[in-house]
């Protein structure tokens, strides 16, 4: 994890929506003289992948050079992105991938402003001992280290300044930015879907009663979560015990075994199904590698409880239906689960149909084919290439013949958290039993 040096912190990001569109506008004239240069470089000869790939990175630094001053909305966009399979050239992915906690932080007299407005006391009054250096920054606040004067050591999130307050410009940029490829008016519940756990997620009571929930559901099992502190907690200052462990590009470096690999992937494939099948139809919704920890006594430690997802049980079991009917080769069922889920609209016919059925059948497939076996290779499987080939299907210039998004608005988290998981286990070349997550899934609709 970076260690960001708190004499070189940044102020606050921009909060108008004037000042933020102005920020974001600089990325795009960026890109545009890279793509500038990349056509003079093919002009001379230059190789075509190279000119590419150079092209990719150059845009990609640039995007998150400028995404980091801004932060909030914008940079948790950019963050999910990073972890959808095969939607991104791999540059993209790589340098977009550092906001999951790796962006600059907070100069300590900011921080000091904010802890003490929380507080109405000084940092160093209200605890034994707190780190004006941050131990992580990401895109919506960062972390410092801290003691309570009991002796216990304890995490403070911190959230940068505008945040709340640039949800909905940040949503109308990306809305504007949107709207060169689809319907405006259509993408509409998905934005008003990510506007309303945006907002929860800048509310860190909020976030603080589901680290006691999800806490109390993983007692005894091999997950862990911090525990929180409420007598320490504002809405936007958040203290939490500390956990131990590692990232998993930390925990890659130190050569762990196939077993441990195994080990983890198993854990985080086995309570990621059973958030889904649960009763409580909350799911952590947020699963990208910056929120697990890789520890030494074998357990998966979870952090960021800020994106909880409720699903309605009408989509949940909707979704489990589908699984179902692809499992069993059900036609007439994978149609009326479509239908259930606003994944067929009702008025599209002829062509477009065809086409949205024969993309939502080679996606099927795919997703069909984890789950197949009773064992899955993801180091062996070619699963990232996969969805890599589906991508011109889903971007090219068909797909943008029926410029329209489908699909319920809650699929914005089941895309977000099945991406996730996709990415940490194929990054663990993990190999995973897949019995007891078919079990789950075969016993939630009857």
């Amino acid at each position: 994890m970076a260690q960001p040096e708190a004499e070189f912190g940044q102020d606050a990001p921009p909060g108008g929506a004037r000042e933020r569109g102005l920020t974001a506008a600089k990325a795009g004239v960026k890109m545009g003289r890279n793509y500038a240069r990349y056509l003079s470089r093919r002009a001379v000869g230059a190789n075509k992948e190279d000119a590419r790939g150079e092209l990719h990175a150059r845009n990609a630094q640039d995007l998150f050079g400028e995404l980091s001053k801004l932060r909030g909305t914008a940079l948790k966009l950019a963050q999910g992105l990073s972890m959808e399979p095969g939607v991104l050239p791999e540059q993209f992915s790589e340098i977009l991938a550092r906001a999951q906690y790796d962006v600059p932080a907070m100069g300590p007299a900011l921080v000091h402003r904010i802890v003490t407005k929380a507080f109405g006391a000084p940092p160093e009054s209200v605890f034994a001992e707190f780190s004006m250096r941050a131990a992580a920054a990401a895109s919506l606040g960062q972390v410092h280290r801290a003691r309570l004067k009991d002796g216990t050591h304890v995490v403070v999130k911190v959230q940068y300044p505008n945040v709340r307050e640039s949800v909905d410009s940040d949503l109308r940029l990306v809305r504007g930015l949107a709207g060169r490829f689809l319907e405006k008016e259509a993408i509409d519940p998905y934005l008003e879907e990510v506007r309303d756990r945006m907002m929860e997620e800048t509310d860190y009571r909020l976030e603080g009663a589901n680290i006691e929930e999800f806490a109390h559901r993983f007692e005894g099992s091999r997950i862990l979560t911090p525990r929180w502190v409420p007598e320490f907690t504002t809405e936007r200052v958040l203290t939490m015990t500390h956990l131990d462990g590692m990232h998993l590009k930390e925990w890659l470096a130190t050569g762990p075994t196939q077993e441990e690999r195994d080990r983890n992937g198993q854990l985080l494939w086995d309570v990621i199904h059973e958030q889904v099948a649960g009763d409580s139809l909350k799911v952590h919704a947020d699963a990208h590698p910056g929120n697990f920890l890789f520890r030494e006594d074998g357990k998966l430690g979870l952090l960021d409880f800020g994106c909880i997802k409720t699903f309605p049980l009408t989509f949940r079991d909707g979704l489990v239906r589908l699984y179902q009917a692809r499992m069993d080769g059900d036609l007439d069922g994978l149609l009326q689960a479509y239908a259930e889920l606003e994944m067929l609209p009702p008025d599209m016919e002829g062509d477009g149909e065809d086409y949205l059925l024969g993309v939502l059948d080679q996606l099927g497939a795919i997703i069909e084919s984890l789950y197949r076996p009773d064992t899955y290779d993801f180091g062996a499987s070619g699963l990232l290439d996969q969805f890599q080939d589906l991508i011109p299907q889903l971007t090219g210039r068909e797909a943008y013949k029926h410029r329209r998004p489908v699909g319920s608005q809650h699929f914005v988290f089941v895309n977000r958290l099945l991406a996730g998981m996709l990415s940490i286990l194929t990054q663990l070349e993990a190999r995973v039993d897949t019995r007891y997550a078919k079990q789950l899934l075969d016993t939630v609709v009857t």
